[in-house]
């Protein structure tokens, strides 16, 4: 799945997921811009794309913030002059109690896991259509899709991603495309103190177990599923809802 030309930024590029995302862009001839709140993990994806021969760029910034976003964005028209693939990544995670769950705690939810991918994607696609058109990739969550045990707001701002992608998709095609990845158990930086619990608790084996594939995922697990929404090879797909999760959701 060939990319030479294009151009990516992806968000939250420090870690896990992202980072998997922007270094298998550059593997595949991809341009990409990285960006997250943290400039030392942005530093560590950039020098590995670059020990492996591609073309990367750090650029710090807060997705909640709008004039951080529209610094991404002229930087890569600076630079590359052009966006063809936007990897909405970002996020956080909060399990909580429904009747626990304050609104402060709802609002940041929403301005990181939801109002940031409306408005990162709004900033971008511009400089996308002037480009000649792309791709977005907006990464939700199983939890978009299925509800789960203390985690209504999070539930909440997943599911958002997943309709928001249908609307854009809607809105934006054919000149820009939009889908939306739903993986599940992913072992990044995010999920590593629940990892860390169930392991401690000799609990990771009945986790493992839940799922047809028999293994939690890993980032580099979500790396096909971005190329092929990244590629041409989807050129005629748009508003799909795809999970990537080991099959567990074949049990609810």
């Amino acid at each position: 799945m060939k990319l030479e030309g294009k151009v990516s930024v992806v968000t939250g590029g420090g870690t896990g997921i992202g980072k998997g995302a922007a270094i298998a862009l550059a593997e595949n001839g991809s341009r990409v811009l990285v960006t997250g709140r943290r400039l030392g993990p942005l530093e560590e994806t950039v020098a590995e794309i670059k020990e492996k021969g591609g073309t990367a760029l750090a650029c710090p910034g807060d997705v909640t913030v709008r004039a951080d976003i529209e610094k991404i964005r002229d930087l890569v028209k600076s630079e590359w002059g052009r966006l063809d693939i936007l990897v909405n990544n970002a996020g956080s995670a909060m399990r909580k109690p429904f009747l626990e769950t304050t609104m402060e705690d709802f609002d940041q939810m929403y301005r990181i896991d939801l109002r940031s991918v409306f408005e990162v994607s709004q900033v971008m696609v511009p400089l996308m259509q002037d480009s000649g058109g792309g791709s977005i990739i907006n990464i939700s969550s199983i939890l978009g899709t299925l509800g789960a045990y203390q985690s209504t707001a999070y539930c909440a701002m997943k599911g958002g991603v997943v309709n928001l992608t249908r609307a854009m998709a809607a809105d934006l095609g054919p000149v820009v495309r939009v889908n939306c990845l739903c993986p599940s158990h992913i072992i990044t930086p995010m999920l590593q103190g629940e990892i860390n619990r169930l392991e401690a608790a000799g609990k990771m084996d009945k986790l493992n177990r839940l799922f047809p594939m028999k293994r939690v995922g890993y980032p580099e697990d979500m790396n096909g599923a971005i190329l092929f929404f990244a590629s041409d090879h989807s050129s005629w797909l748009t508003g799909n809802i795809f999970l990537v999760d080991g099959g567990l959701s074949c049990y609810v």
